[in-house]
């Protein structure tokens, strides 16, 4: 049997690398990888070891090898009081299998272009108000398109007061304090004004609204007919024909809006600072606009690309594992790297340029671009395929 064994890493203090990571994510892994190689260990708090992966061959193999042995929920256990344990993020094996069925047909394309006319609606009200002279904020703006997006095309609720809570409530569920998430220890309430009492009361405020149309939409066959997510997740039935269990609504609806919200939001921002600073891609993009979507798809693609919102995926070992000739032991926390890999010189020529054209020219092997810009924890492309 061989012997456990941890690619090189820095040797600096948990702390220390835990910190540049947070501060300095994508020049401290690029500094790693000039020094260590494809593949190396930092050491981040609260997880320990993690072992960091850029070679497209060994990410491929780690994200299309046995579900038994890479296990995508146990890496994200870190979230599961915000997302819920029913949540797709967290379930591994035929139960991950069995969510993902019941949730992909309302992401199919028919089923997205019934969203069309509420985006629209959405975007058109907000740039309504936008100035027309002086600087804006424009990821605010962002966040309150994609927040309006959401509760519409997701919950489909129409009660004003209900509408005016959510708007309130969901920046407050996804704006946590940093130091919850790093010190599970806190997660105990020393009173409603204390962090973890703040965070309990808002989630019983959501849960309440949710549980509530939830049952009232099944109490009234009529009112679960709508397009909305929420509708179509009460009308799904598994291979036995079982509805879904509220608390599983009640959490994939939360997963939704946890990685559909402010990712979505960041990445467009970034559409607007890239062309911002690329007039070239700018111009192109006003002319070509007219006759289709080819160039403008590519500039999303070429943002995905050098501004992931999604940086990493992660899988954590179920048992001992070779991996890029180490050996890795069961526990150990392996995560390929996204914002390296789209930096890679062998797979993208000049790869810290903006060219959309890219995209039209030589478009990337599927296995070394992942789309999830905007899509949640992590969905290697096809998203078809990778759920995370």
């Amino acid at each position: 049997m061989r012997r456990t064994s941890f690619p090189p890493g820095p040797a600096a203090p948990a702390v220390i690398q835990t910190l540049q990571s947070v501060v300095r994510p994508i020049p401290f892994a690029q500094a790693c990888r000039k020094r260590y190689g494809d593949i190396f260990t930092l050491r981040v708090f609260p997880v320990g070891r993690v072992v960091y992966i850029t070679d497209p061959k060994i990410i491929r193999n780690v994200i299309k090898g046995d579900s038994k042995v890479f296990k995508a929920g146990a890496a994200y256990t870190v979230i599961d009081f915000i997302v819920g344990r029913k949540s797709l993020l967290l379930l591994d094996g035929p139960e991950h299998v069995r969510s993902r069925r019941l949730l992909l047909p309302p992401f199919h394309g028919r089923s997205v272009e019934r969203y069309t006319s509420v985006i629209r609606e959405v975007v058109a009200g907000q740039i309504s108000r936008w100035p027309s002279r002086g600087p804006f904020k424009l990821y605010e703006e962002m966040l309150q398109i994609t927040l309006e997006i959401m509760i519409r095309a997701v919950f489909g609720i129409t009660d004003a007061a209900q509408l005016d809570d959510l708007r309130e409530l969901i920046p407050a569920l996804l704006h946590i304090n940093p130091a919850i998430l790093l010190f599970p220890v806190l997660r105990h309430s020393l009173g409603p004004r204390s962090p973890w009492g703040r965070y309990v009361a808002t989630c019983e405020r959501i849960d309440k609204i949710i549980y509530t149309e939830i049952r009232r939409r099944r109490g009234s066959p009529a009112s679960g007919q709508g397009s909305d997510i929420l509708s179509l997740m009460l009308r799904a039935r598994d291979e036995a024909g079982r509805e879904m269990p509220e608390v599983e609504i009640r959490d994939q609806l939360i997963t939704l809006l946890a990685v559909g919200h402010e990712t979505t939001a960041t990445s467009l921002a970034w559409v607007f600072e890239r062309l911002l600073k690329n007039p070239q891609a700018l111009s192109r993009l006003t002319r070509q606009m007219a006759s289709g979507d080819e160039y403008l798809e590519a500039v999303i693609h070429e943002t995905l690309r050098c501004r992931p919102v999604v940086m990493d995926i992660a899988r954590t070992l179920a048992v001992p594992v070779d991996i890029g000739g180490y050996r890795l032991p069961a526990g150990t926390m392996v995560v390929p790297s996204l914002a390296l890999l789209h930096s890679t010189p062998v797979l993208y020529r000049d790869p810290h340029a903006f060219r959309p054209e890219r995209f039209i020219e030589e478009p990337p092997p599927p296995d070394t671009f992942s789309r999830s810009a905007a899509g949640g924890i992590a969905a290697w492309a096809p998203v078809s395929r990778w759920s995370r």
